[in-house]
């Protein structure tokens, strides 16, 4: 942990503690790098409040009603003057905050030892009665045996019906609406406050935005924006916990069970129906796709965290694996605690689960076909497209949505686990190696396919390519369009130079952005302003008002249709190919279903996608509905 020296004003000594330096300064006090009297005193740490507050010890009453492994002990407490003052052990280790700022974002097992071992300490210190107030990455320390939850500061104890005292102290980008307005602060808040934290330790501080926490709704719809970038596991987890009603959200004890792997059993389907288990695992109001961003240069195989494509994400390993790595690391802290979270399981929220349409139904194998889709909401449409047209054909699906990034999915695919998924060609064929996206030579749908289909594992099939498109286009409004008589990205190369191209900022040092246009097109922009993806709706505001003039976006775009805006044709194939095309096992998918998947991607197009995704996304329409109606309108499943 960083320790800063004592400023001229600090005190050399409070309660015959002497102090070495500064641990760390909040809204509540000072925490201050101590000595224990004597000369063979060890560290500690020594709390103080800022000056002119009044002496408040409670926080050492409720500290101590919490389990001793999941927080700093409390050592000594008093009053030196008119100063009170808190001694709690010394936790040689950094913040959370402090090592994602220094380190960058957690991923892998660290992600998951910081998910579970607060959770742990977040289900003990409720079952102790007490709610923490402010759980935020500056309040959880990262011991060498493991994340310790500190600063009970606001914290106070739970009334007897489990009810919390009203107030808004606390840090404003972690707490709960219901914190913010001055309400009831119940432990519903520190689980919104920890989930808030996971997606900070997980995607760094721009989870919180540039500006600050904004408004509480501001603020709820950039985080679910966010969830579409955590890794599937967490999203799945972290997505209910930020239910703006407090009622609706888990209980920590429930969270844990989760985290625990317990509550990811796949369920059977039901005879003679389905099994959904889609519902509520990608937020409402998430793009439909995830970011391209190093969709060029990641590897496939377990030698990359990056992930090229439309289901990038970080790394998320088996499940397996992850209760293997999670039950071990957390046993004996938890002991008989267990025991009463499995217990809890039940109450986890239930999703509400829409009956599917009837058809008539055909002789059908006994074991269901599983439908899996990424996480993100286009993938988790297109998953649920291929399901109804399944059933429609009379067969029997258990539907995986939501399953996570590419290095996810792609496994459970390949060992049998997930029969069928949808893909993007060319992303496909990045991760695995057998095309380059930033490569010169054009990659259209036919070389993609073909190289794709030399690189596939075994028992791995590729279907027919649809002609929609979820890939990197070039726009401008229809008014700049009219003026300078723009239709394909080759009309810019006269008019470029009076433009500002907005994107992401690879787009700066990608061949499929800056680079390739100048170098395919002649285009030389005259500026360029960067946007991460979650500021899209900035930046289709701006090209709407003329301050930018151009903007790189993705085909399958809701908000391409909201704005009207012209979508440039690439006739050089600057942006390689990327076809939404079923990736299927080929043993256990026969004839029939892939007659019925080629009949889906036979009617969809790009504009049908984009149509879809702002239903989803902007009116907030059912996936099931959006799916069926797509299906009825083009001939492939009966109305009714």
């Amino acid at each position: 942990m960083a320790i800063e020296p004592l400023r001229p004003d600090d005190p050399a000594a409070i309660g015959g503690y002497e102090l070495l330096g500064r641990l760390g300064e909040g809204g509540q006090g000072v925490v201050y790098l101590a000595r224990w009297p004597g000369a063979s005193g060890g560290p500690v740490a020594l709390k103080t409040p800022h000056g002119g507050r009044a002496a408040d010890l409670s926080e050492i009453t409720l500290v101590r009603q919490v389990a001793r492994f999941c927080t700093a002990r409390v050592l000594d407490a008093g009053t030196d003057g008119d100063r009170p003052y808190i001694v709690s052990e010394y936790v040689d280790g950094p913040s959370l905050k402090a090592a994602v700022e220094d380190g960058g974002p957690l991923s892998g097992v660290e992600l998951e030892r910081l998910a579970v071992g607060t959770m742990v300490a977040l289900a003990a210190t409720h079952a102790a009665d007490v709610v923490h107030r402010d759980f935020t990455p500056g309040n959880v320390l990262l011991a060498p045996d493991g994340p310790r939850v500190v600063d009970f500061g606001v914290a106070r104890a739970l009334g007897p019906s489990g009810r919390g005292a009203p107030g808004s102290s606390g840090t404003p980008a972690f707490m709960a609406p219901e914190q913010a307005a001055g309400g009831e602060v119940g432990a519903a808040a520190d689980v919104f406050a920890w989930a808030v934290t996971m997606a900070y330790a997980a995607l760094g501080p721009a989870v919180l935005g540039e500006d600050g926490p904004g408004s509480a709704f501001g603020r709820l719809l950039r985080l679910e924006r966010c969830l579409a970038d955590l890794p599937g596991w967490l999203a799945e987890i972290v997505a209910p916990c930020l239910a703006e009603d407090p009622a609706s959200r888990p209980a920590a004890r429930d969270v844990l069970v989760r985290l625990l792997g317990y509550g990811e059993r796949t369920a059977e389907p039901p005879e003679g129906g389905t099994t959904r288990r889609d519902r509520g695992l990608v937020p409402e109001g998430a793009h439909p796709r995830s970011p391209t961003i190093g969709r060029g240069d990641a590897e496939p195989s377990d030698r990359a965290e990056r992930h090229p494509g439309p289901a990038s994400g970080r790394t998320v390993i088996s499940a397996w694996r992850r209760r293997r790595v999670l039950i071990v690391g957390t046993a004996l802290a938890l002991s008989g605690a267990l025991a009463a979270a499995a217990v809890a399981a039940a109450s986890w929220p239930e999703r509400k689960r829409p009956t599917a349409p009837v058809t008539a139904p055909v002789t059908a194998p006994a074991r269901p076909l599983t439908v899996g889709s990424a996480n993100f909401p286009e993938s988790v449409l297109l998953g649920e497209i291929y399901a109804q047209a399944l059933e429609a054909r009379g067969r029997k699906v258990v539907r995986r949505h939501a399953i996570g990034s590419r290095e996810a999915y792609f496994p459970l695919v390949r060992s049998g686990e997930v029969d069928v998924v949808p893909e993007y060609n060319g992303a496909l064929a990045s991760y695995l190696g057998a095309v380059d996206l930033g490569a010169r030579t054009p990659a259209t749908t036919k070389s993609v396919n073909a190289a794709l289909r030399r690189k596939l594992p075994p028992g791995l099939r590729l279907l027919a390519s649809s002609k929609a498109e979820d890939k990197d286009a070039v726009v401008v409004t229809r008014r700049t369009a009219r003026r300078y008589g723009l239709t394909s990205l080759a009309d810019l190369a006269d008019a470029a130079d009076e433009f500002v191209l907005g994107g992401t900022p690879e787009a700066q040092t990608r061949r499929q952005g800056l680079i390739g246009l100048r170098a395919v097109y002649g285009a030389g922009f005259k500026g360029f302003q960067p946007f991460r993806q979650e500021d899209f709706g900035t930046m289709a505001d701006l090209l709407d008002r003329g301050s930018l003039q151009a903007a790189q976006m993705f085909t399958t775009d809701p908000l391409l249709r909201s704005h009207g805006f012209t979508v440039l044709s690439d006739p050089e194939h600057l942006f390689g190919a990327q076809n939404v095309t079923p990736l299927v096992a080929d043993r256990r998918v026969d004839a029939a279903a892939r007659a019925a998947l080629d009949a889906v991607s036979a009617e969809l197009t790009t504009e049908d996608l984009r149509y879809m995704n702002a239903r989803v996304a902007v009116d907030k329409d059912e996936v099931e509905d959006v799916a069926k109606a797509w299906l009825v309108q083009n001939g492939l499943l009966r109305g009714g």
